[in-house]
Parts: structure tokens; C-alpha cells; sequence
């Protein structure tokens, strides 16, 4: 038996080499028809190879939908296809001629040459994202903000060119408080620990920082999370430092609501790579740090926080802050390329919501040079804050306006859309909150189900479940119908769904819709029905398993 397997797979191997060893699709030479009613497709080519001064000699190639009259053929040895799909379109038995082609997968890959040893951007679902957004701003054109504490940081660094908060009340270098917020000069943030404009160039702030927006496709370097975002530097060591780097982003994002915009930042979140192993949330000695959550909360601003790097349960040992239990943090672990959770990185069922990419990345350094190697819940974190704000910058109208009017509220579904769509992840069973990683693709997704949802579907919360639950029929109205009909349609992911259309007697009347998941998009296709006649028709999408069909009566 053992002997027969290895011959077995021994001729698989050699099956799958031959396999990949085969030419190219000459598909440039591929041409797709659909024929009249009646029209045989055999005779169609011998009369067209009669034909031989208007065509070349045609070949069919395979019927991809005989029902309807659709064939592939191939042109052999034409040295005009244009030619020879005009004549082919001007045929009177030809209902349409169209060349064949590739389709696109549409995936945005940076060109930052270090961007191949970034296996976490790509675990994380972020070259899909980046085709719909890439951060900066938000739909409606509020430039997102995100405050960064550490010890200090490389503001010189050419990746965070462009990606740099500044304050906009301040004039550079005038030794005045121009906005009289209590910093003096503070144009890039503040340096609570020499309570300084200036900071110090630190590695551990420029790592954290090159993860949440080290800038995107520039040719040079990494690609941050965010390839356009406003960072706000805030350098810290003590908890007091912390308190007043947190009220200092506060400020700034409580000015920007109540001015409309006019003053202050949007800051929609922070990261916080620290922490004070072994320590209660609930002992008063970190009461003042553990009370900004809830107040920044209130404002609109998310706070992200690192877990301990110790293989313990925090749920037992305690950590300083993701044991706090504002609904404002979003507390975080570390995993590997694996997807195996770090074995010196926290864990709890109750207090740790999630895992993120955090050992071995690569990442920016300082003297512009490349930090590889970095490890540690301190790498995880800055990938979960920086898919909050770049989550804030998808094409949803209806996100933003939450974010203005109701800025917790945003706040709060921008976190729930991290949660609910953690990849689970078998050995963070039971081991954090969501049991997963962080997968911004399938947030992203979340959002796009929220934002094309109805009142009540936002209201029930099954918004996701609704749109890409399963392949099928969301809707049909109105219903009866005596001119247009609506349908709204469901998938798995973002692609394209055929939908057919039946009459009583289980004929299809009419060509198949190719119904579009585009992001942000409504799932919803319009059809004019008014000259169809009066009756009963099902309207069908084919799964792999199952044929799901729903009826309408167009009266």
C-alpha cells in the first residue's frame, strides 16, 4: 500500500509538472458569438470558411451557453482580428461578437521595494482593501488623524513625508501659543516627557509609526497600513505624560466637532504600544489613565493598546490598560506568519478582543533604514489602529456623517466591524474575546453591508449576514409589478453574480443579468418589465449546491 501511494503521487507530481509546463491561452485569438434562434453553430463556421476572402478559417472552440446560442471560437492564422470581428458583427445570423480576454483581480500591491517581506500587511487582507482606499481622508473629504504616543520618534524619515500632522493653529518657531491650547510651537504634537515641541529620535516610535502610515507606493522602503494619514506625535514615558498626550488629542478632535471642522484634528484613534505589566485597571493607582477611554470615547476617538509581552491570562494576572473595560479600547495580542499566537505575547477570554500580525515584520527605522525582525504585541497593535483609520476612509457618505453627528456612535461601529470580522483563528479559542486575527478586508466588508443596508437591517444588526451570508435573493419589489422591478441580490464576497430569468413554463426569456458586487455599491439591480407578459417569473441564482430561486407577478 505504501509503495502504491508513493507511485500515485509520484504521478501526480509528474501530472502537475506537465500541467505547468503548458503554452500560454492564445486567447487573443478567441472570440465569443451568440447566434440567432435556430442557427446551427457547425454550419454557421463551414458557411463562414466558404467564405474564405471575408474570413479566416473559424474553430469552435467550446458552447459556454447552448441554451441562449453562446459559443467561443478561434480565428486561426488571422492577422486582422479587428477585421475580422467587424465582418463577424455584421453577419446577420450574429446577435453579438466579442474578443475574449483575462479577467483582473483586483489587488493594489505597493511598488515599496521592501513591501515582499511584509507577509502581515497581505495576512491581514490589505492589497484588497487598498484598491478601494488607500486612507487620508474620509468620503467627505475630513482628513483623518491618528495620535501615536511612544518615547519618541524619527520625524525626518522621507516615508512619513506628507503622512505628519500639523497644527494649523500654530506658527513655526514664533516661541508663541498661537492657539493657546498650553503648548507652545507644538506643530507636530507635543513631547509630554520634556514637555517640548521637539522629539527625540527613538527606534520603538519610528517602528509603530511605520506600520500605522508609513507612506504607500512611493517607490522607497515600506508601506504603511495607511499609505495617506495624519499622525500625531505624542511623546511619553509616565502615566501623567500619557493622561495629558490623550486630553491633548482629545482637544484637538473636541474642537474639530464643535467647530464643524474649522479647528482642531480628527483624530479617530490612538496607539498605545505600552502598558504596566501585571497591573489591575481597577486599582485606583491608574484611575486618571483609565478614565481618558471612556472621555475620548465620547468624542469619536478609538484607543488601541498592546497586551503584555508574557504568556499569561490577563483575565488572572491583570494588565495596565487592556484590562480596562471601556467599550472605547480595543486591546490586542500578537501572532505570527502562521497565524499562531506568539508564545510571550498575553492572552484572555475577557479582556484581549484580538490577535494581530506582531512577530518577525518589517517596518521603518530610524536614518531612513529598514527595521526588520519586529516583534512583539507593540508591532501587533499599530496594525489594528491603523485599520481603524483607514476603515474611516472608505466611500460610505452615511459613515461620515455618523462621524460628525453621533462621533462615538462611528466610533463604536467602526470597532464592532474589527470584532465581528476577526479571522478565527483555532488557537485564540477561548483565548480572546473574537477568537482571531484582524482581517481589514472582511471589515471593510462589514462596513460595505452597513452602509447599503436599510433602517431596520442597521437597527437588527444582521446587515452583514443579509449581504454576504450566502449567494442569493435579497429582495424583489415592487411585487406584483406591472413596469420596473427592483432586486436586490447577496454573495460571498465582492464579484460578479448571474442571475437568470424564467417564465411559468421554465423557459428563460431573456439574456442573463450579470449582477455586479461593486464596494459601497447597492446589491440591487432595476429591470423594465412593462412589455413582458402578464404572469409569474422565477428569478434564479446558481450555487455550486443549490439552485435559489424567488417568484414575481408582473400584472
Amino acid at each position: 500500500m505504501k509503495k502504491l501511494f508513493t507511485v500515485l503521487l509520484l504521478s501526480l507530481s509528474f501530472f502537475h509538472c506537465l500541467l505547468s509546463q503548458q503554452p500560454a491561452r492564445a486567447w487573443q485569438n478567441e472570440i465569443i458569438i451568440r447566434l440567432k434562434e435556430g442557427v446551427q453553430v457547425q454550419d454557421f463556421i463551414r458557411h463562414t470558411d466558404n467564405r474564405t476572402a471575408a474570413f479566416p478559417s473559424l474553430k469552435l472552440k467550446k458552447a459556454l451557453s447552448p441554451n441562449l446560442q453562446i459559443y467561443l471560437i478561434e480565428n486561426l492564422g488571422d492577422d486582422n482580428p479587428e477585421a475580422t470581428l467587424a465582418s463577424l458583427r455584421a453577419r446577420p445570423e450574429v446577435l453579438f461578437a466579442q474578443p475574449n480576454s483575462p479577467i483582473q483581480f483586483r489587488e493594489t500591491t505597493p511598488n515599496d521595494p521592501a513591501f515582499s517581506s511584509q507577509w502581515d500587511m497581505v495576512r491581514i487582507g490589505l492589497p484588497k482593501v487598498w484598491d478601494v482606499t488607500t486612507g487620508g481622508r474620509t468620503y467627505n473629504g475630513d482628513t483623518i488623524v491618528v495620535a501615536v504616543l511612544d518615547k519618541g520618534f524619527d520625524l525626518g524619515n522621507d516615508e512619513f513625508q506628507g503622512n505628519i500632522w500639523v497644527n494649523r493653529g500654530e506658527i513655526p518657531g514664533n516661541l508663541k501659543d498661537d492657539d493657546n491650547n498650553g503648548y507652545t510651537d507644538d506643530i507636530y504634537g507635543w513631547n509630554f516627557r520634556d514637555s517640548s515641541p521637539f522629539f527625540n529620535k527613538e527606534g520603538h516610535g519610528t517602528w509603530v509609526t511605520g506600520i500605522i502610515g508609513a507612506k504607500g507606493n512611493n517607490n522607497i522602503g515600506v508601506a504603511g497600513v495607511n499609505w495617506n494619514v495624519k499622525m500625531m506625535f505624542l511623546a511619553v514615558e509616565f502615566q501623567d505624560e500619557v493622561i495629558g498626550a490623550f486630553n491633548y488629542a482629545l482637544e484637538q478632535r473636541k474642537m474639530y466637532n464643535e467647530s464643524n471642522g474649522g479647528k482642531g484634528a480628527f483624530v479617530v484613534v490612538t496607539n498605545g504600544s505600552f502598558g504596566i505589566d501585571g497591573a489591575s485597571c481597577e486599582s485606583p493607582d491608574y484611575a486618571g489613565w483609565a478614565a481618558m477611554y471612556d472621555v475620548m470615547g465620547a468624542a469619536g476617538i478609538l484607543s488601541v493598546a498592546a497586551t503584555a509581552n508574557e504568556n499569561w491570562d490577563v483575565d488572572e494576572v491583570g494588565d495596565m490598560p487592556t484590562s480596562c473595560p471601556s467599550e472605547y479600547l480595543i486591546t490586542v495580542t500578537n501572532t505570527d506568519s502562521n497565524d499562531v499566537k506568539a508564545p510571550n505575547a498575553g492572552f484572555g477570554k475577557n479582556t484581549i478582543d484580538l490577535a494581530a500580525p506582531g512577530a518577525g515584520t518589517t517596518t521603518t527605522n530610524t536614518q531612513n533604514e529598514i527595521r526588520e525582525g519586529f516583534s512583539g504585541t507593540s508591532s501587533a497593535c499599530p496594525h489594528v489602529a491603523g485599520a481603524v483609520a483607514l476603515l474611516y476612509s472608505v466611500p460610505c457618505h452615511d459613515l461620515d456623517s455618523l462621524a460628525l453627528t453621533q462621533p462615538a456612535a462611528a466610533a463604536l461601529l467602526l470597532k464592532k466591524a474589527i470584532l465581528e470580522s476577526a479571522f478565527p483563528v483555532s488557537n485564540l479559542k477561548d483565548k480572546t474575546l473574537t477568537g482571531g486575527r484582524l482581517d481589514v478586508y472582511e471589515s471593510m466588508k462589514y462596513l460595505h453591508a452597513y452602509c447599503i443596508g436599510t433602517t431596520s437591517e442597521r437597527q437588527a444588526g444582521n446587515f452583514a449576514q443579509i449581504y454576504f451570508g450566502q449567494k442569493g435573493i435579497v429582495n424583489i419589489f415592487p411585487n406584483p409589478v406591472s413596469g420596473t422591478v427592483n432586486i436586490e441580490y447577496s454573495n460571498l464576497d465582492f464579484s460578479t453574480l448571474q442571475i437568470k430569468f424564467y417564465n411559468a413554463l421554465g423557459q428563460e426569456i431573456r439574456l442573463p443579468v450579470e449582477a455586479v458586487i461593486a464596494p459601497f455599491e447597492k446589491q440591487q439591480i432595476t429591470l423594465d418589465v412593462s412589455n413582458w407578459p402578464t404572469g409569474t417569473y422565477m428569478v434564479n441564482v446558481f450555487d455550486k449546491s443549490q439552485k435559489i430561486s424567488r417568484k414575481f407577478v408582473k400584472f
